[in-house]
Order: C-alpha cells, then sequence, then structure tokens
C-alpha cells in the first residue's frame, strides 16, 4: 500500500535508508555529499544518521514537497520523496530520493512510486521532471531510463 508519509515514520524511514544506504554505497551521489550525509563516494558521514534526519525533517517541512511511503504488513518497502520547484523559469518537478528495497526490486514498487510523483506532476501542469543518481547506480539508471528518463549532465566535485 502506498501512502502518505507521518510524523511516526521517521525513526523507521530512517532505518530503512540506512539498512540501504551502508549495504549499496552507489546509492550515494552529490546529494547526500551536499547534505553531509556523505564524505565522497562510498563514504558516509560519521554523523550520517543525523545529518539524513535534519534533510528529511526539511523536505517534508517543504509544502511542495511529497513523501510516499510504499508498506506492506507494517514494513516500509519503499518510498519516494518529490516535489515541484520554482525558481524563476518554468516550475520543475524534482525526484529527491527513490528508495526501494533491494529485495523488493523488480516487483513494480518504484515504477508504482514514480508513477505517483508523475501523476502528482502531471496534474500540477509541470513538464519536465528531475532526478539524481550516483554515478556507480547503474540498477537505478537502468531502471530510470526505462521509465523514459534520459541523462542530460553531469556533476563533478573539487574538494578544496
Amino acid at each position: 500500500m502506498i501512502r502518505p508519509y507521518i510524523d511516526a515514520d521517521r525513526g523507521r524511514l530512517c532505518e530503512f535508508f540506512f539498512n540501504i544506504i551502508e549495504n549499496y554505497k552507489e546509492y550515494i551521489s552529490h546529494g547526500e555529499m551536499q547534505m553531509g550525509v556523505a564524505l565522497d563516494c562510498g563514504c558516509l558521514a560519521p554523523d550520517a544518521r543525523q545529518k539524513w534526519l535534519e534533510y528529511l525533517d526539511r523536505q517534508v517541512a517543504e509544502l511542495c514537497n511529497t513523501l510516499l511511503i510504499d508498506e506492506e504488513d507494517g514494513n516500509i518497502k519503499g518510498f519516494i520523496l518529490f516535489g515541484v520547484t520554482m525558481d524563476g523559469g518554468e516550475d520543475f518537478g524534482v525526484v529527491f530520493d527513490l528508495c526501494i528495497a533491494p529485495n523488493e526490486r523488480g516487483k513494480h514498487r518504484g515504477k508504482r512510486l514514480l508513477q505517483c510523483a508523475l501523476d502528482s506532476f502531471r496534474e500540477q501542469r509541470v513538464k519536465d521532471c528531475y532526478l539524481e543518481s550516483g554515478v556507480n547506480n547503474h540498477g537505478a539508471h537502468l531502471f530510470f531510463e526505462k521509465q523514459g528518463f534520459y541523462q542530460v549532465s553531469a556533476v563533478f566535485k573539487l574538494k578544496l
């Protein structure tokens, strides 16, 4: 069942996310580095959980963002966090996070969650949707390409 996030999900969602990212560092992208969750590709920060919870709190506080959870028998199977960004050009959709439990991949959970986001964007007359993915997260890249996404840029980092 796909349902909206509630504050009572906060701790369980954090545990779900970290059970995945600690075992699948390919998930790390520049977003995790920018928010302080990761120090670099493949390397989580010592205070990663606290940083991620702060990020989560900021994201769900934004009225233009939505967090949906796919849950079955009280267990989180995946989630999607998305929103509309209004930065002076035409509004555009952003999928901030799409995370599916490894043993649930290939069961259309990611596709259903992504479809919820895309339907929401269409209802808001948003024409474009963007997302980011870790450079080595090839399974996710293939999934997104199958959903019609294509690469439009690359992100580079310089450690100062």
